[in-house]
């Protein structure tokens, strides 16, 4: 008699006997959220970190201040291939998104779920607010859970007794995750933890193939950790002061969201999740992921990181409780029930998420106190047009000398898209990256300076010359903001740069 974990080749068998991949089922339902977030990607307009990342793309580095390289690249591309409009930038974001449907279900199917749990865990991605927020905009954290959940079904099926060459792949995806955001040593440390509290670390590290991965993955983050060593670790800066102004808040947060951030309904199957990895038997190889999130929670708290950053990780739970919802939909009553569930989740989800509503409506709803990044997508050809209607205001000798300044990079990279068919010159600012981008040293003339409320610190001669309203009664950060002329900075553009300078989310 054998007692304890399976044996090497106990767990071979039982990835021989894992179910079919349910193709017919989940190809469906993921090409369904490609079709729902390209049909709502040009509706109201580019996010501020979208309009950022349009400049950084054209400005290439190895990495950037406040993340790496890759963001920006992706948007390039799909700038390239699919134009210059919101939609273009984010096709490739609802793809990823889209691949995100598809793992989940291979990881319930890694996890043994058959055709009607894979259709779950599918439909539960599909339908979660996480998923369809991260592709239906350009952000960091859509390359970011394709990569924690594709590493997690590499993990998975190396814990089921696969190849340990597996490792070599995981370290390789972690390594071009580590270029997008630094999100993926979370991932690293909570699965080192599950490992190791389910003691199987040390079988795993005398794998040489897991030192081959970590030695590609560092080979294709070196790239990264070089320019921020070579630029002071701005990075380290910049999440110092997220910590110090939202760690409090983080931290109080962290719990409640965990059972929002995928939306209510699918919560049960995340916690059912949970308790199947930690005490099913039929799933006792994989309970380090279980172990591994509660390792991820703890870690969280204690750097006073955001909620969210274990979205990615809840994905993997509703893999493994759709393997115990499998088992539960035996009678045609609770079959209909779940498909309810699945179908309110994604109503509720897209009308929060996704721009459902007129842009002028949703101020008087709740969606613009729950869905802040919608907000920050309205209004911007507005306010650049408020900003050309303050250079025309110019006299003509004094237009061709004149610095526009922004305060955030939102607001820069706004100017940079629509303000050159409105005849306005290259915008400036200091905020984060954008301080690299340019200096505006020689000039002569005025300063239209906007997202400032009190330009005077900076600049000398201002006046207050109009403000700002989006038409929309939206209540987003430029809202209601003043735009002022200004003589010129407190001191030669080039001394005053550092001072103009700032690291902040």
């Amino acid at each position: 008699m054998r007692c304890g974990l399976p044996s090497l080749s106990d767990q071979d068998s039982n990835v021989t006997a894992r179910p079919e991949i349910a193709w017919r089922y989940v190809v469906p339902v993921a090409f369904a959220e490609l079709v729902v977030l390209v049909a709502f990607a040009n509706r109201y307009g580019y996010h501020r970190d979208e309009l950022y990342f349009r400049v950084a793309a054209r400005h290439p580095a190895a990495a950037y201040d406040d993340q790496g390289a890759l963001t920006p690249l992706i948007g390039r591309l799909g700038e390239g291939l699919f134009g210059e409009t919101p939609r273009g930038l984010r096709v490739l974001s609802a793809v990823t998104a889209s691949l995100v449907v598809l793992v989940v279900a291979l990881i319930a199917r890694e996890l043994g779920a058959r055709a009607a749990g894979q259709v779950v865990a599918a439909a539960g991605a599909g339908a979660s607010a996480y998923v369809l927020a991260v592709g239906h905009l350009l952000t960091t954290s859509g390359l970011d859970l394709l990569v924690w959940t594709t590493v997690v079904l590499l993990v998975a099926r190396i814990l089921a007794g696969g190849d340990e060459r597996l490792w070599l792949a995981v370290g390789v995806i972690v390594g071009i995750g580590l270029e997008n955001k630094q999100q993926p040593l979370l991932l690293v440390a909570a699965l080192a933890v599950g490992l190791a509290v389910d003691r199987q670390l040390p079988r795993v590290l005398r794998s040489p193939w897991l030192w081959a991965g970590m030695a590609a993955g560092l080979v294709l983050w070196l790239p990264y950790l070089v320019w921020q060593g070579t630029h002071g670790w701005p990075q380290l800066e910049l999440a110092e002061d997220i910590r110090r102004d939202e760690g409090g808040e983080s931290r109080a947060t962290l719990l409640p969201l965990q059972l929002l951030l995928l939306g209510p309904l699918l919560a049960p199957i995340v916690l059912v999740g949970l308790w199947g990895l930690l005490r099913d038997t039929a799933l006792r190889p994989w309970r380090p992921l279980g172990w591994a999130y509660l390792a991820l929670l703890l870690v969280i708290f204690v750097t006073s990181g955001k909620p969210y950053y274990a979205a990615p990780f809840l994905l993997v739970l509703l893999a493994s409780g759709s393997v115990l919802v499998e088992r539960w939909l035996v009678t045609p009553v609770r079959r209909v029930a779940i498909g309810l569930a699945l179908l309110v989740s994604v109503l509720v989800s897209a009308l929060v998420v996704l721009p459902v509503l007129p842009a002028d409506r949703i101020g008087d709803t709740p969606i613009a106190e729950l869905n802040e990044d919608a907000i920050e997508t309205i209004g911007w050809p507005e306010f650049v047009r408020a900003v050309a209607d303050v250079y025309d205001g110019l006299a003509l000798d004094e237009r061709a000398g004149t610095v526009i300044f922004a305060g955030n990079y939102g607001e820069a990279g706004a100017i940079d898209r629509y303000g050159p068919a409105l005849g306005l010159p290259r915008p400036y600012s200091g905020h984060n990256s954008f301080a690299r981008f340019g200096i505006p040293a020689g000039t002569t003339g005025p300063v239209v300076v906007v997202g400032y409320r009190e330009p005077s610190v900076d600049f000398v001669g201002c006046r207050r010359v109009a403000t700002f309203d989006n038409g929309a009664n939206v209540e987003n950060e430029e809202q209601g903001g003043s735009l002022f002329v200004c003589q010129r900075p407190r001191l030669p553009w080039t001394e005053a740069w550092p001072e103009l300078r700032h690291l902040d989310a």
